[in-house]
Formats: C-alpha cells, sequence, structure tokens
C-alpha cells in the first residue's frame, strides 16, 4: 500500500488503511490466508508527492517483492504508481484517489478501482443541483489534477441541465487561509458555490465558508467529506444537500454491518468516509485471487474484468472497458441528529451503479 501516511491526506490515509486491512480479514473469514498463502500488507508513505509516491513503488516491487499495489489517497501520486505498475506488470487496485483521467486518458490494463471517480460523484449530483439549488454555479477546488479533473466531470453536467458555470476558482491543496478566494465568490454572487475540496484542510475550508456568511449568501453543495469535514461544517451546514460516497449508517447490507461492528470494536469510532472504499479494495484483491487461483496480472486481468462482489455498498461491479468499479451513490442533506454532536447525511436517493456509470472514455477501446 502507497498513501499519503504525512501530508494534506493523511486522515484519508488512515481511514483506507484501517479499511484495507478489515476488507482482506473479512474476505478471507479471518485467516489472513488466499490459496494458501498468508497476506502481508506494507505500507509506504507517499508524503502526497508523485516522485516520492513513484519511488516508494519501486521499492515496493523491486526490495519487497509485492505482488499487488494498492493506493493512493492522492489522484497525482496514484498517477505516478501506475506508471510502475505497468512498468512491472502488477495489479494496482485504486482507492481512494477519485481523478477520472486513472481509467480515462491515463487508463493502462493494470488499473482497477474500487473508488468511484469524479463523473460518478458529478451524474450523482449535477442535475440535482442545478434542479434544487440554482442555475449560477461558482465551482471551486483544489489547484491539482484531482480538482481540475472535477471541474471538468462536474461542469458539463451542471450545463446539461441548464446550469451555467460562472467560474472555477482554483486553492493550493495546502492553503492556510481561503478569505482570498471566498471573496472572489462573494463578489461573483452565484445562487450556488460548489466545494470540491479533499484533504485536512477542508476543516478550515468550511469554517470560513461559514464566517464569511456563504451559507446564508447563496446555497453550498459539495462531495460531503469525512466526520472532521462534518464536525468543521457544524449547524452552519444543516439543510446542504450533496453527494457522499459513504457514511455508514447509509447502506443496509451484511457487509457493512459487519464493518461497522468490527471497526468501532476495534478502534472506538464508527467507520469514516473511505474506511469502506478501503475494506471493498480488499475484498476485491482477495475475490480476484480466489478466481484467478494466482497473484500474476496475466491471470488476474481477465478475472477482474466484469466481476462484481459485495462490499460495504452493495454490489460493486468492474466494467471491462475501463476497469472502473460501478456501485451505489448517494445524494444527501446535512441534518442534525440527537446521537451526534455534527450534522449527518440523511438519504434523499440511493442512485445505482447503471445511474451513475461514467461514459467510457479510454483511448483505443
Amino acid at each position: 500500500m502507497i498513501t499519503s501516511v504525512t501530508g494534506p491526506l493523511a486522515g484519508y490515509a488512515d481511514q483506507e488503511i484501517k479499511g484495507l486491512r478489515l476488507g482482506l480479514e473479512y474476505a478471507t473469514g479471518g485467516t489472513m490466508e488466499v490459496l494458501g498463502r498468508p497476506i502481508e500488507v506494507i505500507v509506504e508513505d507517499d508524503t502526497g508527492s508523485p516522485d516520492v509516491g513513484k519511488q516508494k513503488a519501486i521499492k515496493l516491487l523491486e526490495q519487497d517483492g509485492v505482488h499487488i499495489l494498492q493506493g493512493s489517497a492522492s489522484t497525482p501520486v496514484a498517477l505516478a504508481v501506475a506508471e510502475q505498475a505497468k512498468l512491472y506488470e502488477v495489479i494496482y487496485m485504486i482507492d481512494p484517489a477519485a481523478g477520472d483521467q486513472l481509467t480515462t486518458t491515463d487508463f493502462n490494463p493494470y488499473i482497477f478501482r474500487t473508488g468511484g471517480n469524479t463523473t460518478q460523484d458529478a451524474l450523482t449530483g449535477g442535475k440535482a443541483t442545478v434542479e434544487n439549488l440554482g442555475r449560477t454555479i461558482v465551482h471551486l477546488a483544489p489547484d491539482n489534477a484531482f480538482g481540475t479533473s472535477s471541474q471538468d466531470a462536474w461542469n458539463p453536467i451542471f450545463e446539461q441541465y441548464g446550469g451555467t458555470v460562472i467560474r472555477n476558482i482554483n486553492a493550493p491543496l495546502d492553503a492556510k487561509d481561503f478569505a482570498t478566494y471566498l471573496q472572489q465568490v462573494i463578489e461573483l454572487n452565484p445562487e450556488v458555490l460548489m466545494v470540491t475540496w479533499s484533504g485536512g484542510n477542508a476543516l478550515k475550508l468550511f469554517q470560513q465558508i461559514g464566517e464569511l456568511g456563504l451559507f446564508d449568501r447563496m446555497k453550498v453543495t459539495t462531495s460531503i467529506g469525512d466526520r472532521a469535514s462534518l464536525i468543521g461544517m457544524g449547524d452552519a451546514a444543516v439543510g446542504m444537500n450533496g453527494v457522499i460516497r459513504y457514511f455508514y449508517t447509509l447502506p443496509d447490507n451484511p457487509v457493512n454491518d459487519w464493518l461497522v461492528r468490527e471497526h468501532i470494536a476495534r478502534h472506538g469510532e464508527p467507520p469514516d468516509l473511505f474506511t469502506a472504499g478501503g475494506m471493498a479494495a480488499g475484498i476485491a484483491i482477495v475475490e480476484g485471487i480466489k478466481k484467478a487461483g494466482s497473484t500474476d496480472a496475466r491471470d488476474l486481468i481477465p478475472a477482474l474484468e466484469g466481476m462484481s462482489f459485495e462490499g460495504p455498498k452493495g454490489t460493486y461491479t468492474f466494467r471491462p472497458e475501463d476497469h472502473q468499479a460501478l456501485q451505489p451513490m448517494y445524494f444527501v442533506e446535512l441534518v442534525k441528529d440527537p446521537d451526534h454532536d455534527y450534522p449527518i447525511p440523511k438519504l434523499i436517493a440511493e442512485l445505482s451503479p447503471e445511474e451513475t456509470a461514467p461514459p467510457v472514455n479510454v483511448p483505443g477501446r
């Protein structure tokens, strides 16, 4: 596993690591063995740097002799690691990196992604935003591959349903103060502020959105983040609508029941936003190896293509054309709840894997 153990995305990495270990355990019935061989998880810190991620991938492949790569929290890192997976001919099971290009323009056959991508988010929330919140939109996102790919995915869907994106605004992922960027939003005066963000400073971003009165001036929508983000938004975000990949109370299935129960027992709190994705990656790895009877990518690729498996959100299926896992997605409203000291997502609609399937956009496929 290569992920951002340190840096702005460290919180996501912690969720991912816990989820992967639980997924491997669940899929092996607690033995942590597959095909009669023990499973060993080696975690390397990419620090959020693509160059570091590349070097850690080479180290894992050449020195440690790993059979499968998993990660990362960062799309730019995942792009760098994917190149090494192709070079060394090993499977790279991606979660939670969400940039579309990993399963479109920069696709290679060794990539499989259990995490949702930005177009799946956009197909879940774009139409609902325009029809329910407003038609003039400013889109704030990080100034990196994830942020720009998110804007590229969401904005055409806003426009498809009659919305107008007035401007894209991009801020550094490690920004300490968002006031300058939010002042631009106030001056543009859209009906809707769309926020696409990832990282530990999301807490600061949403605090400043509240402090500057944007929740009162306009509708604010987002791909809703992890527990820290919900705490940071606080009561000012009650009533806000948005897309969320996972919240532990939303799915109703035996896999999620097991995940919630075991995570609380071991870590003293429920699973978080990307814990479910890590678990799905672990389950997919084990089920793929079982089906292939091998850890060799030449056997795993045809075994994984088209494979369906049960994970925390329900049924996931790797689409053969681009290896993107189609999966249920959620559109929610943030509400007060007596059992939580932060707003929690209330389900408005669960969209099926088919409803949120992005177009296939792989050159030559």
